[in-house]
């Protein structure tokens, strides 16, 4: 069964997938090619499908595994969420525009970039960026896949893929669990404590995805969760479509005082004014200027 979505004029498959690390992480997977991007997905059904997503010219293919039908419905959230995914409805013709007039940057009009992969739930994206602090790759890797594949929903006896886990997941689960058995860590209290508050409805994340809410409101209620810093609060708002924050964290002062201030770490105020011509697209600006 095969889905198709036709794509914006500037689309780069390969670069969507791979200029930003989440490809690498369960239940993501590409094939050997690269050419493909896959993941098991639970559907608000229940339905547990896997797709395979590949571009065939002008158009994104979503192929659903082993010839599973879905119902109209379930069709259409396997599309809402491709296209969530692959950033298919976000404009970046004011951002090309910017790079076109900036030297350095140019290249990211010819190829077509921009865009950076996202997990197709908030939740997902927000514990994924928490196993990403003040820990190395490898081991983000390596909790992510602890997490999916101890929590989430196997898709078949014969493959070993299973489903991201959702907040009810977590918490049928001790929260010692989650740190001696996922080893996540002090982790497991963040990712705990946010699965708890979703499935109470003390918190609400669909609301942060509202364009017409302002970047501050959005930064005000990202606050509100344990785990969330400069660094988790930049990269959330990146993947939620929002450029317009940059995190003056560890990683960004690193990078700017040797490109730009010869090893010398300058106050925080002339930090923030580096990429201030960029506007709404500041983070992106930030990404790849490195």
């Amino acid at each position: 069964m095969k889905k198709v979505i036709t794509l914006p004029d500037k689309f780069n498959f390969h670069a969507t997938v791979t200029d930003h690390g989440w490809y690498l992480l369960p239940p993501f997977y590409r094939n050997e090619d690269g050419d493909r991007l896959s993941r098991v997905e639970k559907l608000t059904t229940g339905k547990i499908v896997l797709l395979h997503i590949k571009q065939e010219q002008d158009t994104l293919v979503v192929e659903i595994g082993d010839k599973e039908t879905l119902t109209s419905k379930e069709s259409k959230e396997v599309i809402r969420k491709v296209k969530w995914m692959f950033r298919l409805d976000e404009d970046f013709s004011a951002f090309y525009k910017m790079c076109s007039a900036d030297q350095g940057m140019q290249e990211i009009v010819t190829e077509n970039r921009g865009r950076l992969l996202r997990s197709p739930s908030i939740f997902e994206d927000i514990v994924k960026t928490i196993l990403t602090t003040n820990t190395t790759w490898s081991r983000t890797i390596a909790m992510t896949t602890n997490f999916v594949t101890l929590l989430g929903d196997r898709y078949s006896e014969d493959l070993g893929l299973f489903t991201f886990p959702g907040p009810e997941a977590v918490l049928k689960k001790e929260k010692s669990f989650l740190n001696q058995d996922a080893k996540l860590g002090y982790r497991s209290e963040y990712i705990y404590e946010l699965a708890f508050q979703l499935c109470n409805h003390a918190y609400e994340l669909d609301e942060l995805t509202n364009p017409e809410m302002a970047t501050e409101h959005v930064v005000y209620k990202l606050k509100e969760i344990r785990g969330v810093g400069p660094y988790a609060l930049s990269t959330i708002l990146m993947l939620l479509g929002r450029y317009d924050f940059l995190p003056v964290d560890s990683e960004f002062k690193k990078h700017v005082k040797h490109k730009y201030f010869a090893g010398e770490l300058p106050p925080k105020s002339q930090l923030q004014q580096l990429y201030k011509e960029w506007g709404e697209f500041k983070f992106l600006a930030y990404w790849f200027d490195r």
